[in-house]
């Protein structure tokens, strides 16, 4: 089988022309696929009309699938699919339906997040829906060598508490709520580039800071991140099949009118626990 693989943009992202995921893929196709991913961050396969155990089926040659854990169906069943769906899809109603989201890093609150992400788009409005990466490697790299040496010892919580409003953190520490405590600077695991472990919606303070310094600081990293020298933003077309390296990127989406379908269809697979680029210092260890 034949692809070519176009880039995207100057930032992250791109295209792979040629493919038909409706067949199994052979092996050298597949490497050809898994290293454009790693090197580009994110990875469109345009007009992949599917079913389900299809792109079961190809998001398992990336790993081993990672169960879905909120938004169940049935919590004593296995379940490896989940709709972002402002409508009901096969009986169930979708999560995160409608509206805009900050910048995140899926799962980043749990020991191990998910290191990839797949998303099939099955219906879409006329307009808005747009989702947006930003490649970490850069930001990492486009900071100053002082702001640098004030984050890279540093530890991070990161916590799942924005059901209300994915729009903005949640000033408000909720030890209930789903969180764990990262470095802010990670080597990824296979490429060992250095990236920045930080995001607007869910990192909510730096251990080891007062919260005036780790807000002031989080405010300049988060803005930092999201400049668009370090973005690519997604037109989304029908039957869309997105991947994104979850330990690489961040990912937001723009309002949309809910009025009108956006049904994606999302898998993922599973991650190991972050690893810290830099040793971090004695006075970050506590929470």
């Amino acid at each position: 089988m034949g692809i070519e693989i176009k880039s995207l943009s100057n930032a992250l992202g791109a295209e792979a022309v040629g493919l038909d995921l409706t067949q199994e893929i052979d092996d050298a196709t597949f490497h050809t696929l898994r290293q454009a991913w790693l090197d580009n961050l994110v990875l469109v396969i345009r007009g992949q009309k599917i079913s389900t155990d299809d792109q079961l089926r190809f998001a398992r040659r990336f790993g081993e699938l990672e169960e879905v854990k909120s938004k169940k169906d049935d919590v004593h069943q296995k379940q490896y699919v989940l709709y972002v769906s402002n409508r009901i899809v096969e009986g169930s109603k979708g999560a995160l339906p409608d509206g805009e989201m900050h910048f995140h890093s899926d799962q980043c609150y749990y020991e191990k997040p998910v290191q990839l992400t797949m998303l099939n788009a099955l219906e879409l409005p006329r307009r808005g829906g747009e989702t947006l990466f930003v490649n970490l490697y850069k930001a990492w790299e486009g900071l100053s060598e002082d702001l640098k040496a004030q984050i890279s010892h540093r530890l991070i919580y990161n916590q799942y508490d924005y059901d209300v409003d994915p729009t903005r953190r949640n000033a408000i520490l909720n030890e209930n709520a789903p969180h764990f405590v990262h470095p802010m600077v990670v080597r990824h695991p296979e490429t060992g580039k250095l990236t920045l472990f930080v995001n607007r919606l869910m990192t909510h303070h730096i251990v080891g800071l007062d919260t005036d310094q780790s807000d002031r600081l989080l405010s300049a990293l988060f803005d930092h991140v999201e400049q668009r020298a370090f973005l690519y933003e997604h037109q989304w077309q029908p039957y869309d099949l997105l991947l994104w390296d979850n330990r690489a990127v961040l990912h937001a989406r723009r309002d949309f009118d809910p009025s009108e379908a956006r049904i994606l269809r999302r898998v993922a697979v599973k991650g190991s626990r972050p690893v810290a680029a830099f040793i971090a210092s004695p006075n970050a260890r506590a929470k």
